[in-house]
């Protein structure tokens, strides 16, 4: 991470008092410190609760080469070479860190109160990381010393940084404090944990490399939105499950990051649908998509045209706004993940905003990918002029940085929106530039209500033939895509019961049980109506749609 080291390098020098490293990798940001200040010359102190105040470790003497070493090395590289892969360079008696415990421990120092007296009482310019200490920035005591040592080194070479997950510092040294963030590896960093911890792990067992440089960059490509440290435990676990790394790598990494994504609880990786075609309708919407498909190709920049930036899909309830979402990224072929709104919102102030951050920066790491938002208004209901007195302006905030993150995004990361009521949405999410286009998707007509009788149909094994589809559309006016579906599901299982095949009467008797959203929300729907037709672009291509406008 030279980009990193440089700034924390120039952090040290510009006489810096406090940094701030909010990162849930301790051990990668303690090491990055301990770069830069070793580049520097300036030594560097560590504190956690439960060790005190130590000098970080010396490296210890190699000694003589240990020769079942040298040999385990000697088999990974030859490993590598046999896949055309760079050889790793691991030592015969790697200087490792210095053992620390409780012996090397300078005395008084175990408490957040008392490392900070210790600290102000020293003359030396060093580094100092606290971690942790933002568990106990809830001390009137320990949040006063702390203020008094970023006071005073702000005249000398010293620095205080503090990692931990989530560090909310309070009013009185939020000044004095600059923020380092760890961006997310890039593919070549990716590849080089591969190979660093196949390497590790080969010292160990007996492991075979069968992944060409292809597959080590597909695989590299996968593990794109975790962080080091994620994408470390991904590889080992994938290598040790078949003692190999194998072209198999390139689709188990995928499943273990779904999974490292679902428990972040913010990004949730979906299995796209199969594809436009699956939907019954929406034939302007379908044809929209389908001309902007490959622009996300290297040849589309070049020709000058730059990746669509998202749709807001909005509509009635049932309609297939939901299963659009999905199939675009069915269409484009691309990796679909779905953004938890619930996740994002915490309880303390401030964590919110850098939650929304980091689901756009593993966004991004993802890219080209759709970014599926459901129910987008939601999301933004509470954006409005009293946000500040609802939920103390975090809804505002959070609309403020996802606003900005449309406007200036360079990667390409498709948005589709979903919208029930997009009359809800502030004003400023869904002006042009925002979103490429907004597409109303009404109740289906006669020809998409015939499709999806087939489509549904058929996904149920019935042969839509041996059906009169004539007469079900007539019955089905005014009926969601997803009504349809439900009768269907329960004629078959009223068919299943009396142990006779599903028939038209069958289908007509449930449609005839069901009370549309057409007449329970007749208002709604009119009002929705009116709004998108002067707003949105409908989303079918029909007379009736057409008449429904005007």
């Amino acid at each position: 991470m030279p980009d990193v080291l440089e700034r924390l390098k120039v952090l040290f020098n510009s006489f810096n008092p406090l940094l701030v490293m909010e990162t849930v990798e301790e051990t990668r940001a303690v090491d990055l410190v301990r770069r830069a200040a070793s580049d520097l010359s300036l030594p560097v102190f560590e504190w956690s609760i439960a060790d005190g105040l130590q000098r970080s470790g010396a490296p210890v003497n190699p000694g003589p080469a240990d020769p079942r070493r040298t040999t385990g090395v000697n088999n990974v590289n030859a490993l590598l070479s046999q896949a055309g892969l760079p050889m790793v360079n691991i030592p015969p008696g790697m200087a490792l860190p210095a053992p620390v415990g409780p012996s090397s421990m300078i005395v008084n120092t175990q408490s957040a109160p008392g490392v900070l007296a210790h600290i102000e009482s020293m003359t030396t310019d060093a580094v100092f990381i606290l971690k942790d200490l933002h568990r106990h920035l809830d001390d009137v005591v320990v949040v006063r010393r702390l203020r008094q040592v970023a006071q005073n080194f702000t005249r000398t070479r010293g620095t205080l940084v503090l990692t931990g997950p989530a560090v909310n510092l309070p009013d009185e040294v939020e000044s004095l404090a600059e923020y380092v963030e760890l961006p997310l590896p890039d593919a070549a960093r990716l590849r080089k944990i591969i190979e660093e911890t196949f390497g590790r792990l080969a010292q160990k067992q007996t492991l075979k490399c069968t992944l060409d440089p292809a597959g080590f960059d597909a695989t590299a490509a996968n593990l794109r939105g975790l962080t080091e440290e994620e994408a470390e435990r991904t590889v080992a676990q994938v290598i040790v499950a078949r003692y190999a790394l194998s072209s198999a790598a390139v689709t188990d990494v995928l499943e273990q990051k779904k999974e490292v994504l679902r428990r972040s609880g913010m990004l949730e990786f979906i299995d796209a649908g199969a594809g436009l075609d699956s939907i019954g309708g929406l034939e302007n919407l379908k044809a929209w998509l389908r001309k902007r498909q490959g622009a996300f190709e290297p040849d589309a920049r070049g020709f000058g045209l730059e990746p669509p930036r998202g749709v807001v899909i909005m509509g009635v309830q049932g309609c297939g706004k939901s299963m659009s979402a999905r199939c675009i990224a069915g269409e484009w072929k691309l990796p679909l993940v779905k953004f938890d709104s619930a996740a994002v919102f915490d309880k303390y102030i401030g964590e919110t905003e850098k939650r929304i951050k980091r689901v756009f920066a593993v966004a991004e790491q993802l890219a080209p990918a759709v970014l599926w938002i459901d129910e987008l208004e939601k999301v933004f209901a509470g954006s409005g002029p009293d946000s500040a007195s609802s939920d103390a302006g975090v809804s505002s905030r959070l609309l403020g940085a996802f606003l900005s993150w449309m406007q200036d995004r360079k990667a390409p990361v498709f948005v589709a929106a979903t919208s029930n009521n997009v009359t809800w949405l502030p004003p400023e999410l869904i002006r042009k530039g925002r979103f490429d286009e907004i597409f109303f998707v009404d109740l289906p007509n006669a020809a998409e209500r015939q499709a999806i009788f087939r489509l549904q149909l058929a996904r149920r094994m019935q042969n839509p033939l041996v059906f009169d589809l004539e007469t079900l559309i007539a019955a089905s006016d005014g009926y969601s895509g997803a009504e349809i579906d439900a009768a269907i599901q329960s004629g078959l299982y009223a068919a299943y019961a009396d142990k006779k095949p599903l028939t038209t009467q069958v289908l007509l008797a449930e449609l005839k049980a069901t009370v549309p959203l057409s007449a329970t929300r007749a208002e709604d729907i009119a009002r929705l109506r009116d709004w998108a037709s002067q707003r949105a672009v409908h989303a079918s291509l029909t007379d009736r749609a057409a008449a429904a406008f005007r």
